[in-house]
C-alpha cells in the first residue's frame, strides 16, 4: 500500500493525505489503483478532483466496501449506494424534486442517476441510465446511449 500512496499524483495526494476518515482514504486510493491497473496509468486529477484521461472518459464511485468505476470513449458517470431505510427519504426527494419516490429504492434509484448524471459531464445532453442491484447496493452508470454498455466486475478477497 506505501509503494501505491508514493505513486500518487500531488493532486491526488493532497487529496489522500486530507482524509480524516480511514475507510474513505482507502476507497479513494483504491480507486486510483484500479484507474492505473485497468484503464491507463497515464491520467491526469484536476483541482477540482476530475479525472482526465488522454483518450476516453472514466468516473468513480465508492460506498462502504465497493469501489466502482465506468469508462468509456464518451462522456459517462457512476455512482454506487447502500440502501438503506432512511426515514426523511421522501422529505429529500421532494427537495430534489424527485418524482414517484415512494419507497426508499425509489429514491435511491433517482439519487443514484441524479449523482451518476452530474459525473457523466454532458450536463444539457439525454442519459441513459443502467441500474445494477448488488448485495443491497445499487449502482447507476449514466451514459450518452449511443453504444450498448458492457459490464465487467473484478472481485477480490
Amino acid at each position: 500500500m506505501l509503494s501505491a500512496i508514493q505513486n500518487l499524483q500531488a493532486n491526488d495526494k493532497a487529496r489522500f493525505d486530507a482524509f480524516l476518515n480511514q475507510g474513505r482514504a482507502l476507497q479513494f486510493l483504491t480507486g486510483r489503483m484500479l484507474i492505473e491497473k485497468y484503464i491507463s496509468p497515464d491520467y491526469q486529477t484536476l483541482e477540482t478532483g476530475k479525472i482526465v484521461l488522454q483518450k476516453g472518459f472514466v468516473s468513480v464511485a465508492h460506498s462502504k466496501n465497493f469501489v466502482v468505476l465506468a469508462f468509456d470513449d464518451e462522456p459517462i458517470g457512476i455512482d454506487i449506494e447502500k440502501i438503506t431505510n432512511r426515514k426523511d427519504f421522501q422529505t429529500i426527494a421532494k427537495r430534489m424534486k424527485f418524482k414517484n419516490c415512494n419507497t426508499p429504492y425509489d429514491f435511491f434509484k433517482s439519487w443514484t442517476a441524479y449523482e451518476a448524471d452530474f459525473k457523466c459531464d454532458a450536463p444539457k445532453k439525454r442519459k441513459t441510465h443502467l441500474f445494477i442491484d448488488h448485495q443491497g447496493f445499487l449502482i447507476c452508470v449514466s451514459s450518452l446511449g449511443s453504444k450498448p454498455l458492457e459490464i465487467q466486475h473484478a472481485q477480490f478477497k
